[in-house]
């Protein structure tokens, strides 16, 4: 008999900031390192359900010196993406402006001809041009997606401006979310709205992407990346569950890797904290810290809280691991060894929280402020050495063009706002 292949299984790895605490008041912040990490080659990948909302409006056309239109670069980073997909997975594509249009309903990715076509052809529908209704787009894509059941169900959005309807946009976004739908918000250039690209990635539970227009190959690497990570999708409805013992809080949860994104989190009952942590990949680890407050105790090892992860993959079933315990030693002899990698990602977080506050200044041209915290971050950036080398050069650019022009470009902003949220530039040594 042919053995069964192994249930798709993750491993939950957990880790404190350190290894023991003395406490010398009632409590004391601390930090813990969760891993999800996909164990095994038996994880199949996801059937994968996306539609494509594109912007054509007028703007599209500009080549910012590169010889090459915005929507040439994108509709060739599109078909360029594309060839990550299975067969089997399913496209649609929608085309917005002053107005919004599907060419091309959800297709089998096996009929790449069709979408080629359509591709090439986008702008050559009776879209008018002059004007961006991107919620019309989004409204489009959302149903189209929305046909289907199982599986990953993805949008990808992508503008080059800002447009009518925000309020719209941000309702279809929540909608999507509760409904298991993800958006994936690029923009491209620098007059695109960030706080409302930032908004509709966080509503949905989705991701957002800068494109710097001024390099040619920006659309195609940020394209291949974004279908590359859906295309390993192995694993849906991702949920942790921690449960703290008496006394101890749980104050906040944060996805370090590979992006650093606030993670909301609910207490459906006393000494129960749950988050939903949405689609992981196959082929990657999966990393958060979480913030606690630990209470003073005798001498000692102690389980503080007990954690829980629950997701599907593609079986029909609930999987679960743990629940499994997380420990802290106590000792009046003093704190015990940082562990690396756990510092290490609550320094990324650190600058990850300062870029809040300096995109909060350059919005308020509070020059004095822009200054006193691109400094912060360039002197956090040079503690943390090489792997943080963009986001110290982009703080110092920050610097530069305040004491040169007096404010700060929009391109900058945009550049150290994407570099902020990066993480694992480089492994630790």
């Amino acid at each position: 008999m042919t053995p069964s292949a192994a249930p798709p299984r993750l491993l939950l790895e957990r880790m404190m900031h350190r290894q023991s605490i003395a406490v010398p008041g009632d409590s004391m912040a601390s930090y813990a390192l969760f891993k999800l990490i996909p164990a095994g080659g038996s994880t199949p990948a996801l059937p994968l359900t996306l539609t494509l909302a594109l912007d054509i409006s007028g703007s599209m056309y500009w080549d910012d010196g590169t010889g090459k239109s915005r929507l040439d670069r994108i509709r060739d980073a599109a078909l360029a993406a594309v060839g990550k997909l299975r067969p089997t997975d399913k496209l649609a594509i929608v085309a917005f402006a002053n107005g919004a249009k599907v060419i091309l309903p959800s297709t089998l990715v096996s009929e790449k001809a069709k979408i080629e076509d359509m591709l090439t052809r986008i702008d050559r529908f009776d879209i008018d041009q002059a004007g961006t209704m991107m919620h019309e787009g989004i409204a489009l894509a959302f149903a189209e997606v929305a046909q289907s059941t199982e599986g990953v169900r993805q949008v990808v959005i992508l503008t080059d401006g800002e447009t009518a309807g925000e309020s719209v946009c941000k309702e279809h976004a929540e909608a999507a979310g509760k409904n298991g739908v993800r958006f994936s918000v690029m923009g491209v250039g620098t007059e695109w709205n960030s706080s409302l690209v930032k908004e509709l990635a966080k509503l949905s539970g989705g991701r957002w992407y800068y494109i710097d227009a001024d390099n040619p190959d920006e659309a195609t690497r940020v394209f291949l990346e974004e279908f590359d990570r859906l295309a390993d999708s192995g694993f849906t409805n991702v949920e942790i569950n921690i449960r703290p013992v008496k006394d101890v809080k749980v104050k906040r949860l944060r996805q370090v890797v590979p992006q650093i994104v606030e993670v909301a989190l609910a207490t459906p009952e006393e000494r129960l904290v749950t988050a939903s942590l949405g689609t992981l990949e196959r082929s990657h680890p999966i990393k958060y810290i979480v913030d606690l407050s630990l209470p003073k105790r005798p001498d000692g090892k102690y389980v503080v809280a007990q954690v829980e992860i629950k997701f599907h993959a593609g079986l029909g079933n609930v999987e679960t691991i743990g629940p499994i315990a997380l420990e802290m030693t106590y000792t009046e002899a003093g704190n015990g060894y940082v562990n690396a990698e756990v510092a290490r990602h609550i320094d990324e977080v650190q600058i990850f929280e300062l870029n809040a506050n300096l995109q909060t200044a350059i919005s308020t041209e509070n020059n004095s402020e822009i200054q006193r915290v691109a400094e912060q971050i360039a002197r956090k950036g040079d503690l943390l050495g090489p792997r943080s080398a963009k986001k110290t050069q982009l703080a110092r650019q920050v610097l530069d063009e305040l004491s040169g022009s007096g404010r700060v470009s929009k391109k900058t902003q945009l550049a150290v706002d994407d570099a902020s949220r990066q993480a694992d530039e480089l492994p630790l040594m």
